[in-house]
């Protein structure tokens, strides 16, 4: 094991049932400018072969960047399989930590603005990336906002031709976990992401908890990283039923825990019951397979949501 420094950043991918994407997200990472990092690729059991595939390639030096692969053994979600590879990296001793998705190609510089700005304001804790969609110059995230009355999140600038007006670093409600990048601090002060959730809103309400704590969450433009949206859900066109019910139900559960105002906890129910409504008619409008399933899954999110009910929807 390798002398771990204040400048070693460890970069944590998840992979789940996606050789190609991952394999094409791990050889961008050979272009980055920033030389001070190690990659730790975190597996949640996946059933195609792709885990396997990858270390084989590591192993006949497909990869010219350092790579430690974990099992986790079970499909523990989003947040319960990236906090794997968190906790072996704070073991280590590692100061940084960016989580990206694997459906993401990076920018060669897109790691080295994002160090320099934790570097530079110690109480900005967390920072992100311009995201693009997959090949184009389409802004997909330029910084979250969260309306803490509802759960709604929205990302700034989402569709629209970057010319430029989201070019300037400014402090944000939320960052994505699409690309995330943290410094050690945000665990020592908030604790890791809550696993309850298992897929939406865990990084939502991490990025909540460090606010409340004092800490600044910043957008870094400079950080550029192209993303395949939802392509483990399907796409955004064509998401799989389970979405629906994880953002029915995670949205309004968020809301209850970071939240203390009672006013804050109803609205939130209300809008719950408002996405449940739009989901149903989405699935009419939109003449969505699997109906009778749909419908059951946005039924069980409220009552989950409502009965705190939290975890994977086995």
């Amino acid at each position: 094991m390798k002398q771990v420094t204040d400048k070693d950043v460890a970069i944590i991918i998840l992979n789940w049932n996606a050789y190609d994407d991952t394999f094409e997200c791990l050889k961008s990472l050979e272009h980055l400018t920033y030389p001070y990092f190690h990659v730790f690729l975190v597996d949640n059991a996946s059933k195609d072969g792709s885990f396997d595939k990858l270390q084989q390639d590591y192993k006949d030096g497909k990869f010219h960047i350092p790579i430690t692969f974990i099992q986790t053994g079970a499909n523990l979600g989003f947040a319960g399989g990236n906090n794997v590879a968190i906790r072996e990296a704070y073991k280590q001793g590692y100061q940084y930590f960016w989580m990206l998705n694997n459906d993401t190609v990076v920018d060669s510089n897109a790691l080295t603005s994002l160090v320099e700005v934790l570097k530079k304001d110690k109480q900005v804790v967390i920072v992100g990336s311009k995201i693009y969609y997959y090949g184009t110059d389409i802004i997909w995230f330029a910084g979250g906002r969260i309306n803490t009355f509802t759960s709604a999140i929205r990302h700034i600038g989402q569709g629209k031709k970057d010319i430029g007006q989201y070019n300037k670093r400014k402090y944000v409600d939320y960052i994505t976990g699409c690309s995330l990048l943290f410094r050690r601090e945000l665990i020592d002060a908030v604790g890791y992401m809550e696993e309850d959730y298992f897929l939406y809103y865990e990084e939502t309400d991490w990025n909540i908890r460090a606010r409340k704590q004092g800490y600044h969450v910043m957008y870094v433009p400079e950080s550029i990283v192209y993303h395949k949206v939802s392509v483990s859900s399907g796409g955004e066109d064509n998401r799989a039923p389970y979405v629906a019910y994880y953002d029915i139900r995670n949205g309004y559960v968020m809301i209850k825990r970071t939240q203390k105002n009672i006013f804050k906890k109803f609205a939130a129910l209300i809008y719950m019951y408002w996405k449940s409504v739009k989901s149903f008619f989405k699935i009419i409008l939109k003449n969505q397979d699997r109906k009778k399933e749909r419908i059951l899954l946005i039924k069980k999110a409220i009552l989950d949501g409502i009965n705190n009910r939290m975890g994977e929807n086995a």
